[in-house]
């Protein structure tokens, strides 16, 4: 049954519920988005123990005295210059720092991954959980709106038979009075059933104006399998193996440990290989033009002649430069290159010796998470127990409640039977036959409350089982 004549795409069952939470739920998408983080670290950990590659170059101008890179003497000539290198390093020996890295960013991936596993289900959980509500909320309504029409019924032939002198309008008075309550009760229902299910709808991160109407199971269809003959602690066995937030535990447990070793072999040695190859290039900015001689200079030596000592005198010169067009910047360059190429390759010891206790520490905390993973896990069996058991418990509270219940509404139901039978011949008061009838609707909703507690108590218990969630 469906309510409302809407859209198909506006119908929601159980399953396009949770569905549609698991992937939109504000909660699952964070949970998804810390996974996908964890993806990331795992797979920079495992790169980081290949060996790392760079190229550098840097190209600028110099100005007024700088040194000439291509042969280390200092000039004051402008120029344009070029260096660059590639180099890599390996790191040969750590104790598997690296490799503990790695190996505790896996776990935590994974752990990572079942966590958003562990999310859904908690949601899915909460989504069965208000989906019933909002079901039961319906089942009110109809039951409301059943008794309001009953009521109404009744008022109209009393007000006949008050009109006709054979009943006293007390009658008629106290089935108005009625009327008006089970008309406000049926509105109450109906307000109570828009709320249940807006609150569905903030729960799948739905906006609360959008058309939403839910596929109406019946409620004796839907099923339930006996699971409440198997002993609690098998069902708990079951949630161990297959519940994620144990597996996310022990995951964590392993990555914790992993890093601790990691942690450990940072205060320990290492040894990394390491080579790189190194060019340079260097053109002023002006070529030369030529030399003039423009004079000449005493050089302060004299040369000896019979007549006496000469001075030895030298000429003078002037360099002449002219400007590089754009195209003659690169001249040579690849000469410059080759011959100013240069290689290197060697070996890089590493002794922690003293670090401020920063090592020690990161140590320390490194095992206190080893201890807090394992509480972890401790605590969360100790909880899925104690959930197992409050489940198998209210479980098998809530079937002999609905039992109970049962009964109940087919006692009222014959005693409203025989009630109307009465009234209907004037030998029953009407503030006695109203009483018999607020009994059988209490019964009803009775019946129904406690159904539909004891159908979700029941999927709780198969979810515990490993069975899912499903109606």
């Amino acid at each position: 049954m469906v309510l409302g004549l809407k859209a198909q795409n506006d119908r929601w069952d159980l399953r396009r519920c949770v569905e549609y939470g698991f992937k939109n739920n504000i909660n699952v998408r964070q949970a998804e988005i810390q996974a996908q983080s964890s993806e990331v670290n795992f797979n920079q950990s495992t790169l980081q123990r290949i060996p790392s590659l760079s190229y550098g170059v840097t190209h600028g101008f110099s100005f007024g005295r700088t040194l000439d890179r291509t042969t280390n003497v200092y000039t004051d000539r402008s120029a344009m210059f070029q260096q660059m290198n590639i180099s890599s390093n390996v790191l040969l020996f750590n104790f598997n720092r690296l490799k503990n890295v790695q190996a505790s960013g896996g776990f935590t991936y994974e752990a990572d991954k079942l966590n958003v596993e562990r999310i859904k289900n908690d949601i899915g959980l909460n989504i069965a959980q208000l989906y019933l509500r909002a079901l039961l909320s319906y089942e009110q309504i109809e039951i409301a709106r059943i008794v309001f029409e009953q009521t109404k019924a009744q008022y109209r032939n009393t007000r006949k038979l008050v009109d006709a002198g054979s009943l006293p309008e007390l009658n008629a008075a106290e089935l108005e009075a009625t009327v008006a309550r089970d008309s406000a009760t049926y509105v109450q229902a109906t307000s109570q059933a828009e709320l249940d299910k807006l609150s569905l709808k903030s729960l799948l991160n739905l906006p609360a104006d959008q058309a939403f109407e839910l596929v109406i199971p019946t409620v004796d269809k839907i099923p339930v399998e006996n699971i409440l003959t198997i002993r609690p602690d098998d069902i708990y066995e079951t949630a161990l193996k297959t519940q994620p937030q144990i597996k996310v535990n022990d995951l964590r447990l392993q990555a914790s440990e992993k890093n601790f070793e990691a942690v450990k072999a940072q205060m320990k040695p290492s040894l990394s290989m390491f080579g790189q190859l190194a060019s340079n290039f260097n053109q002023f900015l002006k070529m030369s033009a030529g030399v003039q001689v423009t004079g000449e200079q005493a050089t302060g030596a004299y040369a000896k002649t019979p007549t006496g000592l000469l001075p030895v005198y030298a000429p003078t010169y002037a360099f002449n430069f002219s400007k590089r067009n754009f195209g003659q910047y690169f001249d040579g360059y690849g000469k410059q290159l080759r011959d100013q190429f240069g290689q290197g390759v060697g070996l890089s010891l590493n002794i922690p010796l003293f670090n401020g206790g920063t090592a020690r520490a990161n140590a320390d905390r490194a095992k206190l998470d080893i201890k807090r993973s394992e509480l972890n896990i401790d605590r969360d069996k100790l909880q899925l127990k104690q959930d197992v058991y409050t489940a198998f418990y209210s479980a098998t509270g809530a079937h002999q409640t609905y039992l109970a219940r049962e009964k109940a509404l087919a006692t009222a139901m014959r005693s409203f039977e025989l009630a109307t039978k009465r009234f209907d011949v004037g030998v029953m008061q009407t503030i006695e036959w109203l009483t018999n009838q607020n009994n059988l609707t209490r019964a009803k909703v009775d019946k129904v409350v406690a159904q539909y507690e004891y159908i979700f108590r029941m999927k709780v218990l198969e979810f515990y089982k490993g069975q899912g969630i499903k109606l």
